[in-house]
């Protein structure tokens, strides 16, 4: 229950919202209704454009945001010196925020009602200097089951908790927990962030080819590694929907993961025999559960990544 002094406290809250896109206007459009619907409103709105939104969709938006009292900020990235994708979008978006609270938000997520309340309430009490953002749940997301789980534990996918990356850049996450969690793992497109913390740790990485694989997994493990981590607020609830538009085939979605991995592994992991052991047999389990589900090209494409020499 929302007491008088938090109400005033997220009331006067200020706070951004980033939105990297690329090729998906209806679903942005989507987006930003989902937003403006809202019982607590951002200040401003940063659309990080990596193609170019119509000019009729960017002037209808910036009116209706505006009707709403929140700024619309359109940014076309230029790719003669911007790097294309989704991580030197949200990284952009951070450079031209103002406000120290920014979510970032993927173009085709939805939000529930009272998201932000629930995400700014929870920043409020649990707020310290190690808390580097407060993330949401995608209710859409399947619920694992006990093999799968067990699986995940067998190859060591899995990490110590319910909401983690572990040692060897693999993440593990739940959707349908009940009570606000703390974690070292988040679902990045859905998320509050303390500006200068993500700034701290260098922002999200920029991989290689455009729209890069496992940014999250990136972000969250330096930023554990750095000493901080997330709460989850399962009352924060969104729909991912995925959208095809815009994506990379299987292959190379594959590709880049399998390489990318292999990256986060060299650049934030151990570099002991165990880890050395752990890393390959966790690449087995999780390029053996692509084939196991169907995903044969994607699987391969992992394959490829991994061996791969890094540049």
């Amino acid at each position: 229950m929302v007491t008088l002094l938090s109400a005033i406290m997220m009331i006067n809250m200020n706070f951004s919202v980033i939105i990297p896109t690329y090729k998906r206007e209806d679903d942005l459009g989507d987006c930003l209704e989902s937003i403006v619907c809202q019982s607590l409103l951002p200040n401003r709105v940063f659309l990080v454009d990596d193609d170019e939104l119509s000019g009729e969709f960017v002037f209808r938006w910036k009116a209706d945001l505006s009707d709403k009292g929140i700024d619309l900020v359109h940014y076309v990235k230029d790719h003669s010196f911007e790097p294309r994708g989704s991580n030197e979008s949200r990284n952009k978006g951070l450079a031209l925020a103002i406000e120290e609270i920014v979510f970032i938000f993927d173009d085709d997520i939805i939000l529930e009602d009272g998201f932000f309340e629930a995400i700014i309430k929870t920043w409020n009490e649990c707020d310290s200097k190690n808390l580097i953002g407060v993330g949401g749940v995608i209710k859409n997301n399947r619920k694992q089951g006990v093999l799968e789980n067990f699986y995940a534990k067998v190859f060591g996918l899995a990490g110590e908790s319910d909401w983690d990356v572990n040692d060897v850049a693999f993440q593990s996450w739940n959707d349908w927990i009940i009570e606000r969690k703390k974690g070292y793992y988040i679902h990045g497109g859905v998320c509050l962030y303390r500006r200068s913390s993500a700034l701290d740790i260098g922002g999200f990485t920029i991989f290689e080819g455009g729209r890069g694989g496992l940014v999250d997994p990136d972000f969250c493990l330096k930023a554990k590694k750095a000493g901080y981590h997330f709460m989850i607020e399962p009352q924060a609830k969104a729909i991912h929907n995925h959208s095809p538009s815009g994506r990379e085939g299987s292959f190379l979605s594959g590709w880049k993961e399998g390489y990318n991995r292999k990256r986060i592994f060299k650049d934030h992991c151990e570099k002991t025999l165990k880890t050395r052991l752990w890393f390959g047999w966790a690449n087995i389990g999780w390029i053996l559960r692509q084939f196991l589900t169907g995903k044969f090209a994607k699987g391969v494409g992992m394959v490829k990544g991994l061996l791969t020499p890094q540049k």
